[in-house]
């Protein structure tokens, strides 16, 4: 009796340090990375969003319309790195952090070239299907080239530059296993250079969104942002207002008040398309459509670039992408961009309506 009871004893043993050791084995890390890096090739037909008007004063060489501009089209190369590292933290909870920098380098204006960073922290529960998750955002562009400007304090033309910083919180919740729904709230501001502080603007934001995932794969998200805007610089003295007299309109948005809301939606639809047997696509397409009214009360006189103006600007991109491999994805894309601006100065829509088309490939390479 003794020896079947050791004998019991030594198998129980044996059990829970196999037992012991596969849960070991199976346990997953605290902390995982990962990193995608992409390279893309891109063809801009209209690198400063200039008007038609404009690109005719280019074309022409006339001395109303400076520029350092050696193309209006450009090409331009893209290269993105974007690490992330995520932690099972205690409490049953996933933190995820993560960075993307993109650098856009263009071949004839090198001038315009500029960078973007952004930075992402996001927490959840860290258990399949999870309900909830939250999220704080940075977005970054530390020197954007915009165009050249009179400077009305000393009647002399120069390159305009701002830098952009945005802030942004979201908490999303799902209460159906399709659907997630999220609320967001952000701030943010635009500086100009030392020459045009009348441009600086700071803002705040509120919106949310629908996110559905269908059951053969393909997704739909619908978001609204409503944006304010304050032209912090307005009130700055000046003496020059432009004249609209002449054929020649020059714009000029260093005076009057730049006060704006804007209420922007942003519409993206994905799906897998599926070509053969081996042979599969992800398709999406993504648009916005924003509506910019300017509220300052100045007259028309003193502010015809702002007062009664309305801003209607419409972009979409579709999109194509494959797998070449697990870690090696291939993307051809275009874009169409345009705004249209209502006025009751008939020279402010000649100088503020563009359109704007993009075509590009890119890869992105994956590695977990």
């Amino acid at each position: 009796m003794r020896k079947y009871f050791t004998f019991v004893i030594l198998i129980s043993v044996l059990l829970v340090s196999q037992e012991v050791e596969a849960r070991r084995q199976s346990r997953l890390p605290t902390f995982e990375w990962g990193l995608k890096v992409g390279i893309a090739g891109i063809y801009n037909d209209n690198v400063l969003r200039l008007s038609e008007t404009d690109q005719d004063a280019f074309r022409r060489s006339s001395s109303t319309f400076r520029t350092p501009l050696e193309t209006i089209d450009d090409g331009e190369t893209e290269f993105s790195i974007a690490p992330a590292i995520q932690w099972r933290a205690p409490a049953n909870l996933m933190a995820i952090g993560a960075y993307r920098f993109k650098t856009v380098q263009r071949l004839n204006n090198e001038f315009s070239s500029y960078q973007t960073h952004s930075f992402s922290a996001t927490l959840r529960p860290r258990t399949k299907g999870y309900r909830w998750s939250a999220k704080l955002s940075v977005f970054a562009i530390p020197d954007f080239y915009l165009r050249v400007y009179r400077d009305r304090d000393f009647g002399t033309y120069h390159d305009t530059r701002f830098k952009n910083f945005e802030y942004s919180g979201e908490f999303s919740i799902r209460p159906l296993p399709q659907v997630w729904l999220a609320g967001q709230s952000g701030f943010g501001s635009i500086y100009y250079d030392k020459r045009f502080t009348e441009f600086d603007s700071e803002f705040y934001e509120i919106g949310g969104e629908v996110r559905y995932s269908a059951p053969w794969a393909s997704t739909v998200s619908l978001r609204y942002t409503r944006r304010n805007s304050d032209n912090i610089g307005k009130s700055q003295q000046f003496l020059y207002y432009p004249s609209f007299e002449s054929d020649v309109v020059l714009e000029d948005n260093e005076y009057g008040d730049a006060d704006n809301t804007e209420d922007e939606l942003r519409l993206v639809l994905k799906s897998p398309l599926r070509l053969a047997q081996e042979l599969s696509l992800d398709a999406s397409i993504t648009t916005r459509i924003r509506r910019r009214v300017y509220s300052t009360m100045n007259s028309l006189e003193s502010d015809p670039f702002h007062r009664g103006r309305l801003d209607n600007r419409w972009e979409v991109t579709p999109s194509l992408s494959f797998p070449v491999n697990s870690a090696i994805d291939i993307e051809v894309f275009y874009t169409h961009e345009e705004r249209k601006s209502e006025s009751d100065v008939e020279g402010v829509p000649r100088v503020k309506d563009f359109d704007r088309n993009e075509i590009g490939i890119g890869a992105t390479y994956s590695l977990r």
